[in-house]
């Protein structure tokens, strides 16, 4: 009854403001959009959604390639340190001020100083370590130069996950107006937000490019899964994200609707905090145990109807390692490896940590691993903590965090990209595990343009991991998600939602 009342509520605020929404394009999440600050949508739901309101150079495609957007073209110059890109013509902000080169400059200056000051970049946490870019320079009012510190064969993918920002507006911008009055080249605009309720875009009537399918397009906030289903059942929502297995499957026969799965490339872990958390977890014979002590198989026919394995790589294919097994269920081996590293009797951590909703069975999943961590004598005193979504990430990127935590690293579906995430220098790095040889093939890694020694490097850096264990390993998780038969989506494999070239039919 409480999820009925909640859905009718929001329908009736829609209609009595006047926007009914009778031929919106309508989305549900399980967890709101936290802020509409460029520098601070982090979050692949927010990167999605940030995509409709800023734009990039580059865009990285559903084909996972780069093709132009706000860069028409591209070439490298002798030295391969150095790229000049040509800017397209005629792109206005949402509040009429001209794109050009000295957007680009801004733009790109503004992410590598917040960099250095510790402060958030959003979606660019990863690009900003692994393109390195030293300066840019205005050629003329569309053509830039941009230099890195090395030859950089992707600095076109890098680039696609920096949004262009306007100079006159995020210069002296306050941290509210950031959060709450987003200025883009998208396609869309902001008409409307009420925090844990929805977000509402109207098609930005200037938009330099095809205009968007859908007129409006609304981020709706619906935690319940059950309520998430009944709304996509009756019409009041069009597209379901991160459905259980065994509530997909009760979609599969329902009427004007369908499930769309997709093999994804989130990689769920436990995160480990390896330097500055509690003693036991800085000795990577803890951590092997930690690993050893986790029954997957039991994880995975009771949470995800035996349709997960667990993960033995890090990085997604085509850079996963060939022939690397992942860690098998042997709690007489768990028990051993702590004796050998000081700990017979075992120990005890403050707590598991875990965002409620955000990934796939995320909770159940924590109290599942607490019960078979207790069971070789690691035991949590405040048990499993749960947090809303915005919370949690405030504690990621502030790397307030205990010994363990839950985690999903999205798929970049690009080497280099992924193996920042375990790199020192990277923000993305919430364990602060740091490994000598690991950073000396990440450095290698980044100038590297040989394809075979990418591929050598990628398979000693998950080599590395595999035996350092600064996670526990869990799986990778498949995207499920409730289509209504009334639009034409298909997902993408890095769980990015794009809308604005999906039409709806009434």
């Amino acid at each position: 009854m409480r999820n009925l009342f909640r859905a009718l509520t929001f329908s009736l605020a829609l209609m009595i403001g006047g926007c009914s929404s009778q031929g919106d394009l309508t989305v549900a999440n399980s967890t709101d959009i936290s802020t509409m600050d460029p520098f601070g949508m982090f979050s692949r739901v927010e990167v999605a959604f940030g995509d409709h309101l800023f734009q990039s150079l580059t865009f990285f495609n559903k084909d996972m390639e780069v093709e132009p957007l706000l860069a028409t073209s591209w070439e490298r110059l002798e030295g391969d340190t150095t790229w000049t890109f040509q800017l397209r013509e005629g792109v206005r902000f949402h509040n009429g001020a001209i794109f050009n080169a000295e957007t680009v400059k801004f733009s790109i200056e503004s992410y590598y100083e917040r960099n250095a000051a510790g402060r958030t970049v959003g979606g660019a946490s990863v690009a900003i370590p692994s393109a390195d870019i030293t300066r840019v320079d205005i050629l003329d009012s569309l053509r830039v130069n941009i230099s890195t510190s090395s030859p950089k064969a992707l600095l076109p993918f890098y680039l696609s996950q920096m949004w262009m920002i306007d100079p006159g507006f995020y210069t002296d911008a306050s941290d509210a107006d950031r959060a709450e009055n987003p200025v883009g080249t998208g396609p869309y605009t902001v008409s409307e937000r009420i925090r844990d309720s929805h977000v509402a875009l109207a098609a930005n009537p200037d938009y330099w490019g095809s205009a968007p399918k859908a007129a409006r397009v609304i981020w709706r906030v619906i935690p319940e899964v059950s309520t998430r289903i009944a709304e996509l059942e009756t019409g009041g929502v069009h597209l379901v994200t991160d459905l259980p297995f065994d509530q997909a499957a009760l979609l599969d026969d329902t009427p004007g609707v369908h499930v769309a799965r997709i093999s994804g490339g989130r990689r769920v872990m436990i995160g480990i905090t390896t330097s500055g958390g509690p003693e036991p977890l800085k000795d990577k014979r803890v951590r092997q145990a930690l690993n050893y002590a986790i029954d997957f198989d039991a994880i995975s026919e009771g949470l995800f109807s035996g349709q997960v394995d667990r993960m033995s790589y890090m990085f997604n294919p085509p850079y996963n390692h060939p022939t690397l097994e992942a860690y098998n269920y042997d709690p007489a081996k768990a028990r051993k490896l702590l004796e050998e590293a000081g700990y017979p009797n075992g120990f005890e951590l403050s707590s598991l940590d875990t965002p409620l909703g955000k990934w796939i069975q995320d909770f159940e999943l924590a109290q599942t691993i607490e019960s078979q961590l207790a069971d070789v004598g690691v035991t949590l005193e405040k048990g499993v903590r749960t947090y809303e979504w915005g919370n949690y990430r405030g504690k990621l990127l502030s790397y307030d965090l205990p010994g363990l935590f839950m985690q999903g690293s999205g798929g970049e579906f690009e080497l280099l990209t992924e193996a920042a995430d375990l790199t020192i220098t990277s923000p993305s790095n919430f364990y602060r595990w740091e490994n000598d040889e690991y950073e000396e093939l990440w450095d290698e890694l980044q100038a590297a343009l040989d394809p075979d020694r990418r591929q050598e490097i990628g398979y000693r850096m998950q080599e590395i991991v595999h035996e350092e264990a600064p996670w526990i390993f869990l799986h990778i998780q498949p995207d499920v998600y409730g289509v209504s038969d009334q639009i034409d989506w298909q997902p993408r494999p890095d769980e990015i939602i794009h809308l604005w070239d999906v039409s709806l039919t009434l």
